[in-house]
């Protein structure tokens, strides 16, 4: 009985924390409504019970190590190996298969899934991945805005930002309200 009583407080803490950002999304092949957290990883770890997502997308440079991470199946757990580099000729460099294979994850999501995207040294590529997440379903100053509401402090990596919004076709909308981050308050972009 106090097992079932302190799942569902758990349960309710993950809706909070997890507040969805659209109430439905049927441009999801599963119509989840975008329930996300974004974090660097010492975030991550710390926060790894409280938090305790359905889902994650870690993202690390190659030569680096998960410390102590949330412990889910491997597909519900999507690991992405680029470094922070902005110079798309650097070698650890986003690349577009690791935006191409974000994207089909979120896809696979189911409608009740807690995600969270995080990555090592900094926040840069998880929100820049979180913002092209958000712009597959919403205009790109909603998804700017909405990034802004989960991370104010956010500074989206361009590189990452500019693959994503390549993938999307968005011919640069999205690359241009990447650069109005960080912002302490948001302000609806002029027309």
């Amino acid at each position: 009985m106090a097992l079932a009583v302190e799942r569902r407080t758990a349960e309710k803490q993950a809706d909070a924390l997890y507040a969805p950002l659209l109430d439905g999304n049927p441009s999801h092949p599963n119509g989840w409504p975008i329930r996300v957290i974004v974090a660097s990883q010492t975030e991550a770890r710390h926060n790894r019970a409280l938090w305790a997502p359905s889902h994650l997308i870690s993202i690390r440079a190659p030569g680096t190590k998960l410390l102590s991470m949330i412990d889910l199946p491997a597909e519900r757990h999507l690991e992405l190996l680029f470094g922070d580099a902005t110079d798309p000729d650097e070698p650890e460099a986003a690349r577009a298969d690791a935006i191409e294979r974000a994207f089909a994850f979120i896809d696979s999501l189911p409608e009740d899934a807690h995600l969270l995207v995080h990555c090592l040294r900094g926040i840069g590529r998880s929100t820049a991945l979180t913002l092209g997440i958000l712009a597959r379903y919403m205009e790109p100053d909603e998804a700017a805005a909405a990034l802004h509401g989960l991370r104010p402090e956010a500074k989206p990596n361009r590189h990452v930002t500019g693959l994503c919004d390549t993938a999307l076709g968005l011919k640069g909308r999205l690359a241009k309200q990447a650069l109005r981050f960080p912002a302490k308050v948001w302000k609806p972009a002029k027309s």
